[in-house]
């Protein structure tokens, strides 16, 4: 058997034909938030907005299908098991709460395997018997070890209850300036950054807290984006410790850890330009400027230049000899 020339990236859409439409958009639209995307009137087709996905309602009573000669909908007969829809942020009891005002009931509920692993999810029927399962997050995985030890730094890996120390650092508008996005506003936000870095969204190993001891976080260093052995490398610290060589060493501490146990091939930086003390960072942990990627990034409304950084596994191992 050869083997397919493409590879599965999302599911695209599910087609669902409904005997009434008007009950069909109550649910799917005014009950589970799916926007209204498109409509073919010829077709008797309205397309659904979910997240990357479409949704596609079709009435059955359209005449297209009727010359196809497709059967009058009996809820007895189904061929889809259930539809699952992928929901952030999961709050089982806002869920059932938000249910039971519009008069649908959870019928199951518990932790089930999706696409991004173990995570909770409950179920209901449409208006027509069809079973949606609604799912949250994965639960991420956290680990104690390893431990990165450097001359003055521990890095251990970052746990959901790192939340209350990291939260003051990934709200300041000073430390943020020249991140991937703006200030966070909430500890519900800063843990689905946390949830974000930990298995199973990325992957083991990737993550760290910068720590004097492995006690409090006061900064952080993670790899991200990884695909076949190149990666992403991202690092913040408090600003209360800015000049005085810990971004170096938790960086040279996390580069050694990437090549030596993760067996990358390659480690790239993304810096702002107007972020100097970044790119000295870079060079002084032997970090070579590939180039500058013109207005690459769009932030706050306006487009952006990224400098890129690179280490390969062969640099770093020339610079080890």
């Amino acid at each position: 058997m050869s083997k397919p020339p493409f590879f599965l990236a999302t599911l695209d859409h599910v087609v669902l034909r409904v005997p009434d439409m008007e009950k069909a958009l109550a649910f799917y639209s005014g009950v589970l938030g799916a926007s209204v995307e498109r409509r073919v009137e010829a077709f008797g087709l309205v397309q659904l907005r979910a997240g990357e996905s479409i949704i596609d309602l079709v009435d059955v009573g359209a005449a297209w299908l009727k010359a196809e000669g497709a059967k009058p909908f009996t809820p007895d007969v189904r061929n889809v098991d259930h539809i699952c829809i992928r929901v952030d942020p999961f709050d089982e009891a806002a869920i059932e709460r938000h249910l039971n005002a519009n008069g649908i009931d959870i019928i199951e509920r518990g932790q089930r395997y999706g696409a991004q692993g173990n995570g909770p999810s409950v179920y209901m029927r449409d208006p027509f018997g069809t079973v949606i399962e609604l799912k949250g997050p994965a639960t991420p995985i956290e680990s104690e070890t390893p431990l990165l030890k450097t001359q003055r730094l521990v890095l251990r890996p970052v746990r959901m209850t790192d939340a209350e120390a990291l939260l003051p650092i990934f709200c300041d508008g000073e430390t943020m300036r020249y991140w991937a996005h703006g200030p966070v506003g909430t500890i519900a936000e800063m843990r689905s950054i946390i949830t974000r870095n930990l298995p199973p969204q990325n992957r083991a190993e990737g993550s760290f807290v910068i720590t004097r001891d492995g006690g409090q976080a006061m900064g952080c260093v993670n790899f991200y984006n990884e695909r076949d052995a190149i990666s992403g490398l991202g690092y913040i610290l408090d600003k209360i410790l800015w000049g005085q060589g810990y971004v170096a060493e938790a960086v040279t501490a996390a580069v050694n850890h990437g090549f030596a146990r993760l067996k990358l091939h390659r480690i790239w930086l993304e810096i702002d330009p107007r972020n100097q003390a970044s790119m000295r960072v870079a060079e002084k942990c032997g970090f070579a400027r590939e180039g500058t990627a013109r207005k690459s990034f769009f932030l706050n409304g306006q487009y952006l230049d990224s400098v890129f950084y690179a280490m390969l596994r062969a640099d770093w191992l020339k610079s080890r000899a």
